[in-house]
């Protein structure tokens, strides 16, 4: 079996990605600057991970245009990758945070008004916590708006909001690849932002009813492979976000599983269907 992945840094990810796959077959690394679309790549599946969500999006349906299946495929990249779409799928199967969108920022104060201070602003896409931002009071949320009004990307005028939710001290990630659940950790950190690429202390995490939330949201969407960001709050846990091109080597190290090699014993089993 020929196994593709596409990178964009040859992170800790990526190169555990690459050993494991060498007991599956042969593996082609696919470097952003290796890609051009139209052609024929001779490979039976792909993994996808390229750091730009729009790369990985794109990259996921060419390589489904030429009939390769991809991990993760298209609209799962689309669907959980942005945190509006994956709100809409998530509400239908698990509880989670309060929410609100606007589209025009003289219709943001209703949303402030609807969810309360605090609120978290949020890109409806990004990671690492990036342009996340709690919300006060009037003065700060117009500040925010001031400066998105300037920022090029029209998807910055999309406002999409949540209530902020009162952690321990922690938030919780756990890993679904097909269906099965693989591990979570608990995320601590003295900031509300708890990602561990900014800091946050990866701790074990086996509390039962986390697994059972962590399947349910996976079962939102279906299929591939994903990190689940999970809060625990005074109305129990709430499913707060899904990540569709998650790292996972802070993780690895916490809880001893590998979650490289679930990766691509999925992604052949893909290619095998």
């Amino acid at each position: 079996m020929k196994i593709g992945i596409t990178y964009t840094i040859m992170r800790k990810e990526e190169m555990m990605l690459k050993e494991r796959a060498k007991d599956y077959g042969e593996v082609i690394m696919l470097h952003d600057s290796d890609v051009v679309f139209p052609q024929s790549y001779d490979v039976d599946v792909v993994i996808i991970r390229n750091v730009s969500h729009f790369k990985a999006l794109y990259l996921a349906k060419l390589f489904e245009s030429e009939g390769i299946p991809t991990v993760n495929p298209f609209h799962i990249i689309l669907e959980a990758g942005d945190k509006l779409l994956a709100t809409l799928k998530l509400s239908k199967k698990v509880k989670i945070p309060r929410w609100s969108v606007a589209f025009d920022e003289k219709s943001v104060k209703k949303v402030a008004e609807t969810l309360g201070y605090p609120i978290v602003s949020k890109p409806v896409f990004g990671s690492w916590g990036r342009l996340i931002t709690k919300i006060n009071d009037d003065d700060a949320l117009e500040g925010i708006i001031e400066h998105k009004k300037w920022l090029s990307n029209p998807l910055y005028k999309i406002y999409y909001f949540q209530e902020f939710v009162k952690k321990p001290g922690r938030d919780i990630r756990s890993y679904v690849i097909g269906g099965e659940f693989v591990t979570a950790i608990y995320r601590y950190s003295e900031h509300w932002i708890t990602n561990t690429a900014r800091g946050g202390k990866a701790v074990p995490c086996t509390d039962e009813e986390v697994r059972e939330i962590s399947i349910k949201a996976w079962e939102a969407f279906g299929e591939g492979a994903l990190a689940i960001d999970i809060f625990e709050s005074e109305e129990g846990l709430l499913v707060n976000e899904v990540n569709p091109t998650m790292e996972f080597k802070n993780t690895a190290k916490a809880t001893g599983v590998d979650i490289a090699r679930k990766i691509v014993e999925y992604a052949v089993e893909v290619a095998k269907r």
